[in-house]
């Protein structure tokens, strides 16, 4: 009855199914067409490259609207034309037709190739797609795509655009194959649900099958005509499951009968190592026919197979391991004679990713940059955070595609925001690095537009146009501001606040800042006219202070022509006196004393004249008496020398001897000299005690007679030797020369005395350099190598080297790499198997240990195998002795190999191979789940055979050792072993489930794998409230299960009722539970309360898992603060804070504040305490008097403290037609009886406060009002307590106006105004002189008139703050008062004209020979303007010759090169620095000279040796940079430049010589240009000697 019940079911679902068929199948249709097309659908398209490593853009063809796979490597597709597409026919079908297409197409393309199962996965993977509506489907589409390319043997033509193998897209082939791989384990996974419903069928007497659904199939084959290769498919066959009937003759199916037998071995890749655990889908022909897991050693069995392909795919690979779904396909052809066949498939470990995160411009690491790691088709998904190398590694992780995210970076960088795509494949690591930019800098300079010196104490804003980022800041006193590391961003710099002699720059300036750049922004200032007077040593030039000068002024603009005094002033430590806002006319100083030691020279009067708005320096020298002057110089250079000390002794009026009474010690200053004055008549012995660091001290005295007499001035000289260096260099002695750091040498001199402080002892750099600086001359450094790298021979032969002045001498060592040893270990069984863990001793011959800091050394000279079997040992050279020393459970050491030698050579790499015997052995393995193979010892098994009976001593009980390993031994060729876990250790979960294996003496040792998942752990933590840290030692617990059973634990204080207690550290640790816990406190300790709130708590924990809670108690004692009203305690006030502190120290330990109801508490501690209010309520006055108090036993103590309420007026004065506040209005207070109290003025915003008034009725009265008409009549305010009463007080102003008439004050060239014409487009600003506050912003018209908005009667101050085009500014303030109602206040202003010119000339040879060197020399070099220019390059750029071909400012490189360049000097004191630019050097700028002072002419050796350039490099451009240069700046002294002609130039050429100068106005260049040609020529060959 049962077989008839399954009879019908399956009738029934058979019927059902061929009547859901029957209507579409009916109707299947196919049909032709001509042509391709390209898809518009752009998620499709992708980058590719051709063969060559050309890139195009592959954009899959279409037909009969489907989307079409080559199938043949593209063969010229990129590109196609069109009577290309319409070469082709194509042939579309659907349902059943579809498998005529695809008949079609295996039959005439790579499709027919392939085997059953790769077949079946083109099918599936097409179908997929055609489904598929991932972000990502065109990246699925390429992978398929290169998935056909892969499993046929025709690559296209050369130049065709195919990816199998990887090598036209190396950088995506891998990406492709981990989205196949991906895809191939989805199918895989539904190979596996269809076959769990085929066996529960099958379990029900039905026979179930995969099949297409033919009612949904299509497929579309399109062939070309004229290419015979050239072909396109696609196909959609999705999958279901059919019922059949049941076969007659029984309940069951039978299947068909086979005797040939299927072994499948997995295996570690690179080894022969078996692996259990690794899942299989097992298929016959392409369709499932049942799963397996390997075991015993990586086995799965499949017997009695019948005939067809039978393939493997993995769906599931062993822990640390990457699945491979590849099918893995063998065929059985027969039947007969139980035919055995073996498939071998292999995993890699898994991935591992390396993130690396550096400086963009620097390349130095970047810690602390955290990413993101998502997994395109997966669900993994982590973040790590770069370390200190910036770096972060992902290890054991899926192989799949990622997506790579920087997150956040550290300070002061800038996040990328950039994701890269990374495809992790099975065994490999993958490296991606990002690189990020700092944030930008913004330097900001001040300096006097007349000097170019800088202006310290100036203060800007800098405001971020486009962001947020605000910030003020002030010049030092280089004038400088420096902002690091701001945001990215344009900016507005705004100067706001000039020191008193500075006249504000108003018009702000913006600038753009991008990632890892500084930008500069110069502001020039124009300063109030200044006179200072400078003292001078006549001698030195050295200033001097405490000169006293009496200063009178005379005006040049009075009748009477009276002299004022200015006063007495003393000059400073820099020898200055500076006096700021002079005027214009005569002045006379009058030197009243000198400093001590020095004489007036000449007269003490000094008369001059100084020009209005002009500034002045007036120099006055002093003359040395009875004086001593030395001098310390560079004997080479002869530049001085600060720094140096000296002692002077006096010899007591003898005019002989060494010793004397010491006057004095003395430092050079910064021109190398000192003077000493007043010296008395007789003989002095000056003597150098202490050089600088870079100079041989001059040890040698000298003596010298002094007369006594004032004018008397004696000058002595002491030249010191420049010290010398040593440079070391260390390279590898190979073709590649690399530099080697960590060396370490021993340097000593020629005594054997240790140079440096580390007893002669230095390493070099990572360049493999060592710089000795400070060297005398003279002395022999003798440098020895006692330490090499690791990997290099040691170079142990001395080197010397003589130091010579100023100069460095050098030595270079080489090293010998060294050479490698390799140690291999295998198992001398059939499979040749890696052994991992074998010991070896490892020496020299003469039994010295080798030395090796990659190998696990320890003190006896052990090392052992790794995973691979072996040993590797760099940096070895001589006789190496190889002893095993121990081998590995299962296996024997071989006697005759076990002691091997071996030489190793320099650059050599010797191989030393071992063999062990297996013995018939198991090997029980025990490993903790979820890690890497980490082993598990104390683990306890029983081991019997096939019968039952116990095998091996201690009846079968075996228990694992430190490496979680069992061994054992002797076992019986062919016996069956079973192994059960019977007890684990504490902490894991027990694994029960028995396994077998067969011995097999061929494949031993054999392994058997176990896994113990970790059991959890509870951690209760009981913490005092008030710091949450301070542990409570002593708390009751109860801890029980959900059902409320008590917890067990071994390691708990358990009792009878399951209580546990808090331990010193305030905890109570559980090991070993799972589940759901519930922890109740029963009971604190004492001085503490439980809160009611978490006394409770439940927790889940899972196998592997810990987990903690967190209880706090807080203390019974403590502080209540009640606050209130001090005219009425029964007022509360609330939102009052206070600060609680320690009497002891003073620390802070609470801050609270009082509630709605006035009051707060504060649980403390024992102690003494004190409270202050810190901030008032609102309406009452702030009272901070400390209120002290003690906490004693866990009492609450409490205070009561009042506050009195604050009572007050404020009274807004306002300008009734603009709202504006009204400066200076006082008003007087009366009280309720007409008393007046006080009286007050209004504030700069027209606020005016009475405050601390008891409650009751006032008065108020306004006085006199400035400008505006006054309202004097008394008002009455009622003032409430604890409240403020505020009153809005207006006043109608009167009012008048402002008239400003701007003219030429002379001829302007520029537009040719004559003077006295009217200057439009001039603007000013008006302020209110009293408040100094901008009340108007007014320009001129086409006459010249600027009219004001009518103004409140006051003093008004009015500043020109924008020029007319063609016309200087002219910022001097001028002040108007307006007295009456409807006056117009008139004002005249002039403005000069601006001229802009430069000039220069250049003079030089017109011929000149080969290798002869030549002068060039520049006049006329002037800023003839009537204005400053900006950047100013004419003393520097008209130095740059140019060749005819070349651009302007490089040098004639095929001509000369730079040796000398001579500065000259200028007529206006200032600094500036000259730059210069290589052809090696790009577009940066190397600076030469730096800081180089306007008054003097330097010689500057500009020689590539001066230099310091590569042999191939040369100067081609050079400049200096001046900033600013004022009206009239021109040259004094002649600059000049010498050049070698070089020696490879023929007569008869020529080549052209261009001098420039010029500067920046207004934006545009002003530039002045000489130029000339010089000829080449070559001096006649003398003629040939005939003989007579």
């Amino acid at each position: 009855m049962k077989s008839i019940k399954k009879r019908l079911l399956s009738l029934l679902l058979t019927l059902i199914t061929i009547l859901s068929l029957l209507p579409t199948s009916a109707f299947a249709a196919s049909g032709t067409g001509k042509g391709i097309t390209i898809t518009k659908n752009q998620n499709y398209w992708s980058t590719r490259l051709l063969a060559n490593g050309t890139p195009y853009s592959y954009r899959p063809p279409m037909a009969a609207g489907r989307l079409l796979y080559c199938l043949d490597s593209g063969l010229g597709y990129h590109n196609a034309t069109q009577s290309f597409f319409d070469s082709y026919t194509y042939t579309s079908a659907t349902n059943a037709d579809a498998d005529t297409v695809l008949k079609t197409a295996i039959a005439n393309s790579g499709l027919g190739e392939m085997d059953a199962a790769t077949l079946a996965n083109v099918k599936w993977l097409m179908t997929y797609i055609n489904d598929s509506k991932a972000s990502n489907v065109g990246q699925l589409f390429m992978a398929v795509q290169t998935y056909v390319w892969d499993h046929q043997s025709y690559k296209g033509e050369p130049g065709g655009d195919g990816d199998a193998g990887g090598y036209a897209n190396a950088d995506t082939y891998e990406m492709y194959l981990d989205l196949i791989d991906w895809m191939l384990a989805q199918k895989a996974q539904e190979d596996a649900a269809f076959q769990r419903q085929i066996e529960e069928y099958a379990a029900q007497g039905m026979v179930a099958s995969i099949v297409e659904n033919d009612s949904a199939k299509w497929a579309v084959f399109a062939l070309s005509s004229n290419r015979k290769n050239q072909s396109f498919f696609n196909y959609y066959g999705p999958r279901e499951l059919v019922l059949k009937d049941t076969p007659q003759g029984g309940d069951e199916p039978t299947p068909p009968a086979g005797d040939a037998d299927i072994t499948l071995r997995k295996v570690a890749a690179g080894t022969t190592r078996g692996l259990d655990g690794a899942k299989f889908n097992i298929y016959r022909d392409g369709q499932i026919v049942g799963s397996d897991v390997t075991k015993n050693g990586g086995i799965i069995e499949v017997n009695n197979v019948t005939k067809g392909l039978w393939s493997f795919v993995e769906v599931e690979a062993p822990a640390g391991y990457c699945a491979d779904s590849t099918p893995l396909s063998v065929y059985v052809d027969t039947t007969d004679g139980d035919k055995q066949y073996t498939v071998t498939a292999t995993n890699y470990e898994l991935p591992s990713m390396k993130i690396i995160k550096t400086d963009a411009q620097t390349g130095t690491p970047i810690p602390g940059t955290v990413l993101s790691i998502k997994s395109v088709t997966g669900s993994y998904s982590t973040s790590v955070t770069t370390g200190s190398d910036g770096s972060a590694t992902l290890s054991d992780i899926p192989a799949d595609v990622y997506v790579v995210r920087e997150e956040s970076v550290p300070e002061p960088y800038i996040v990328s925001n950039t994701e890269q795509t990374v495809a992790l494949r099975p065994g490999k690591t993958s490296e991606v690095r990002f690189q990020d930019y700092q944030k930008p800098g913004l330097e900001i300079l001040k300096k006097n537009i007349a000097t170019g010196e800088p202006i310290e104490g100036v203060t800007f804003r800098i405001e971020q146009i486009d962001g947020s980022y605000s910030t003020s800041a002030t010049t030092d006193g280089a004038g400088r501001i420096f902002l690091a590391s701001i945001p990215v961003g344009s900016y507005r710099v705004t100067e706001k606040n000039v020191p008193s002699h500075v006249i504000l720059s108003e018009i702000p300036q913006e600038v753009h800042l991008e990632a890892g750049c500084t930008r500069t922004v110069t502001f020039f200032n124009a300063v109030k006219p200044s006179l200072t007077i400078l003292k001078r040593n006549s001698i030195t030039g050295d200033y001097l202070a405490n000169a006293k000068f009496h200063i009178y002024y005379g005006s040049d603009n009075t009748t009477t022509g009276e002299i004022n005094d200015l006063g007495v002033f003393t000059t400073d430590e820099s020898g200055k006196i500076t006096l700021t806002d002079v005027n214009r006319g005569w002045y006379k100083l009058v030197e009243e004393s000198s400093p001590q030691g020095f004489g007036i020279q000449g007269s003490n009067v000094t008369e001059f004249y100084l020009e209005a708005n002009t500034s002045k320096t007036v120099t006055v020298d002093n003359v040395p008496l009875s004086a001593l002057v030395v001098y310390k110089y560079d004997a080479k250079t002869g530049k001085g020398l600060e720094g140096c000390r000296f002692e002077l002794r006096y010899l007591s009026g003898n005019t002989s001897g060494t010793g004397g009474t010491v006057i004095g010690t003395y430092l050079t200053g910064p021109n190398g000299a000192f003077t000493v004055t007043n010296l008395k008549r007789g003989t002095y012995i000056c003597q150098e005690i202490e050089s600088d660091e870079n100079h041989i001290i001059d040890r040698e005295p000298q003596t010298v007679w002094i007369s006594g007499e004032d004018q008397d001035v004696v000058t002595l000289r002491f030249g010191n030797a420049p010290l010398g260096s040593l440079l070391i260099t260390k390279l590898s002695d190979d073709s590649k020369h690399e530099p080697l750091s960590g060396v370490e040498f021993l340097l000593t001199d020629s005594s054997g005395n240790y140079l440096g402080n580390d007893n002669g002892r230095f390493t070099t750099n990572a360049a493999g350099e060592i710089l000795v600086d400070g060297l005398e001359p003279g002395m022999t450094v003798i440098a020895r190598e006692v330490r090499a790298k690791t990997g290099y021979l040691l170079d142990d032969s001395p080197q010397h080297a003589l130091i010579k002045s100023g100069e460095t001498a050098h030595l270079q060592f080489l090293n010998q790499p060294a050479g490698n040893l390799i140690i291999r270990k295998v198992s001398s069984g059939p499979n040749k198997e890696p052994l991992e863990g074998v010991e070896f001793k490892i020496t020299y011959a003469d039994g010295s240990f080798v030395p090796d800091a990659n190998g696990e050394l320890s003190s006896n000279g052990i090392y052992y195998t790794n995973k691979s079997g072996e040993i590797r040992i760099s940096g070895v050279v001589g006789t190496v002795v190889a002893t095993e020393s121990k081998t590995i459970p299962g296996f024997t050491i071989d006697e005759a190999t076990r002691t091997q030698t071996v030489v190793v050579n320099p650059n050599d790499t010797q191989t030393l191979t071992f063999y062990n015997k297996p013995t018939t052995t198991l090997i029980l393995q025990k490993y903790i789940s979820g890690t890497k193979n980490e082993p598990l010892a104390g683990v306890q098994f029983l081991v019997t055979d096939s019968s039952g009976a116990v095998v091996g001593p201690n009846n079968g009980y075996y228990t694992t050792d430190a490496a979680g390993q069992i061994v054992i031994e002797g076992l019986t060729d062919g016996m069956t072993i079973t192994a059960k876990e019977v007890k684990t250790v504490d902490g894991f979960v027990l694994d029960g489930t028995p396994q077998s294996i067969k011995i097999d003496q061929s494949q031993s040792p054999q392994r058997m794998t176990f896994w113990n998942e970790r059991q959890g752990a509870l951690i209760i933590n009981k913490l005092s409230s008030l710091d949450r840290k301070t542990p409570l030692e002593g708390a009751t617990f109860k801890i029980t299960t959900a059902t409320g059973e008590f917890v067990p634990d071994e390691n708990g204080k358990i009792s009878s009722n399951g209580l546990y207690y808090t331990d010193e550290n305030g905890q109570i640790i559980l090991k070993g539970v799972t589940g759901t816990l519930v922890v109740t406190e029963e009971k604190s300790i004492s001085g503490y309360t439980i809160d009611e709130n978490t006394r409770t708590q439940t927790v889940v924990v899972n196998p592997n898992d810990t987990q903690s809670l967190y209880f706090y108690n807080a203390p019974i004692g403590g502080l209540e603060l009640v606050k209130v009203n001090a005219a009425d305690k029964t007022q509360r006030i609330p939102n009052t804070t206070f600060e609680i502190r320690r009497v002891s120290d003073g620390g802070l330990v609470d801050t609270v504040t009082t509630g709605t109801d006035g009051r707060v508490y504060v649980p403390l501690e024992s102690g003494s305490y004190y409270a202050v209010e810190t901030e008032a309520g609102k309406g009452f006055q702030l009272d901070n008097t400390p209120i002290y108090f003690t906490v004693e036993d866990g009492k609450t103590t409490t205070k009561t403290v009042p506050n009195k309420a604050i009572s007050g007026i404020l009274i807004h004065k306002v300008d009734s037609a603009t709202g504006e506040g009204i400066y200076g209005v006082s008003f007087i207070l009366y009280d309720s009886g007409n008393n007046p109290i006080a009286q007050e003025t209004s504030d700069d915003r027209g606020y005016v406060r009475f405050e601390n008034l008891t409650a009751g009725r006032f008065y108020l009265r306004e006085l006199e009002n400035e400008g505006y008409i006054p309202d004097t009549q008394k008002k009455t305010v009622y003032v409430k307590s604890g409240e403020t009463t505020e009153i809005e007080w207006k006043n109608t102003p009167i009012t008048g106006q402002i008239q400003i008439v701007k003219t030429s004050a002379d001829y302007n060239s520029m537009n040719g105004w004559p003077a006295g014409t009217p200057i439009p487009n001039t603007v000013f600003e008006v302020y209110n002189a009293r408040t100094n506050r901008l009340v108007d912003t007014i320009k001129t018209d086409k006459n010249g008139l600027a009219v004001s908005k009518t103004l409140p009667l006051a003093r008004y101050k009015i500043v020109e703050s924008k020029a007319a085009e063609f016309y200087g500014l002219d910022k001097t303030p001028i002040e108007v008062e307006i007295e009456h109602a409807g006056q117009i206040v008139k004002a005249s202003m002039t403005n000069k004209s601006l001229y802009t010119n430069v000039s220069i000339k250049k003079t030089g040879y017109v011929e000149v020979m080969p290798e002869q060197l030549v002068r060039y020399n520049f006049t006329g070099i002037a800023n003839n303007s009537t204005t400053a220019l900006e950047s100013f390059c004419g003393p520097a750029a008209m130095y740059a010759f140019i060749a005819k071909e070349l651009a302007p400012l490089h040098l004639p490189v095929k001509a000369v090169r730079l040796e000398k360049i001579y500065t000259g000097t200028w007529n206006i004191p200032g600094n500036y620095k000259i730059v210069y630019k290589t052809n090696l050097s790009g577009d940066n700028w190397r600076t030469l000279a730096d800081n180089l002072s306007t008054s003097k002419n330097y010689v500057l050796d500009a020689s590539p040796a001066a230099l310091g350039l590569a042999s191939n490099e040369y100067v081609t451009e050079f400049m200096a940079a001046f900033g600013i240069a004022p009206s009239n700046f021109r040259q004094v002294e002649t600059p000049r430049v010498d050049c070698k002609v070089l020696s490879k130039l023929t007569g008869g050429t020529q080549f052209v010589n261009t001098s420039d100068a010029g500067g920046v106005y207004n934006g545009q260049w002003i530039m002045a240009t000489s130029r000339w040609v010089t000829r080449v020529y070559a001096p006649s060959k003398p003629l040939p000697r005939t003989g007579y």
